[in-house]
Parts: C-alpha cells; structure tokens; sequence
C-alpha cells in the first residue's frame, strides 16, 4: 500500500524541506521513492533521516509540490528533523539502505519513532479528487490543457459538495500553477 505523506528532509542549513511523496510500506519497512533531481533525494543522501506527516488536510499537499513553503513546525522526538504542527500522526524514519533506479532511487527505511497530533477528523471526497489532480499537475507534461479544464470543473463540483475552505484555496493553487504552464 502506498500512503500520500508530507515528507520533511533537512537542507544543509538545518532547515525543513517538505515534499509530498508516496511512502509504500513493505512488511516492517517503509520505501521512499524520490527522483534522482529531487531536492528530497540529495538531503536524504546527507542526512539518511526524514519524518513522514500523515496530514487530513489538501492544502500543505498542494503548497509543498508547486511551491516551497515554510510551515509551523516542531522538533521530532528521535531524530533531527522536523513535524508539521497540524499533524494527524508522523514516523520518524532511518533510510538504511538505497536502490539506485534510472530515475528515481528507493530509500528503505525503518520506523525509529511513531507520534500522534490530533484526530482524523474524517474522510473528504474533494480532497482524494484534488490530490489526483495535483499528481497530474506535477507531471503536467504528459496531459493537455483540456484535461486539467475537465478535472477542475469535476473537483471545483466535488467541493462545493464535500469539501471547505481548504479545498477551494487548494484548487486555485493548481489553477494558478497550470495557468503558467500552459500560457
């Protein structure tokens, strides 16, 4: 199975770098798979340690793949790194070992500390159909502009429907970013 998570890795300085990745969990192991261009991949390659966020809400998904925020964070417990402070629940993870891919690498990481923030309040519609529409952004090459213009309309539907304030700030987070890819 494979869980969206809001990755943080440390930069050189220290600081939190956060990512949206797909972290697999295989038997008592996690992988990460960054691309070998990612910044994710060369602070892991430095600082073999990293803190998946389980967060319930869209945005800092859309903020951290077309952006680079800064978010309120706290010190990890186990490792030097950093948790989101609107956090449902974190792992604090030790990559231990790396397979080299043509494009991506695999991370293999072992749990060195689980941590729990507030309830899961919930599952939101709009919010699964905004993060299918926010991987596609990110691979925005591969589809046309009339496939996002579909997409948008069915998540902007969708929220109405199901979802927040959250949801609406996120959909305009990928309308403006595909707005300048496709202009």
């Amino acid at each position: 199975m494979i869980y969206e998570v809001i990755l943080s890795t440390l930069r050189p300085d220290g600081s939190p770098h956060w990512a949206p990745m797909g972290l697999r969990e295989e038997g008592s192991f996690y992988v990460l798979r960054p691309f070998k261009t990612s910044h994710t991949y060369k602070f892991l390659l430095k600082h073999p340690y990293a803190v998946a966020n389980i967060v319930g809400d869209i945005l800092p998904f859309c903020m951290s793949a077309l952006g680079d925020p800064s978010f309120d964070c706290i010190p990890a417990r186990h490792i030097k790194g950093f948790v989101y402070v609107d956090v449902c629940a974190w792992m604090e993870l030790e990559a231990i070992e790396e397979k080299n891919g043509e494009e991506a690498s695999s991370f293999i990481c072992s749990l060195v500390y689980r941590g729990m923030g507030r309830p899961f309040r919930g599952y939101n519609r709009a919010r699964g159909l905004i993060m299918e529409l926010l991987i596609a952004a990110t691979r925005y090459q591969f589809y046309t502009e009339g496939f996002f213009e579909k997409l948008i309309s069915e998540a902007k539907v969708l929220t109405e429907k199901t979802g927040g304030e959250g949801e609406r700030k996120a959909i305009c987070i990928i309308e403006e970013y595909l707005k300048g890819v496709f202009s």
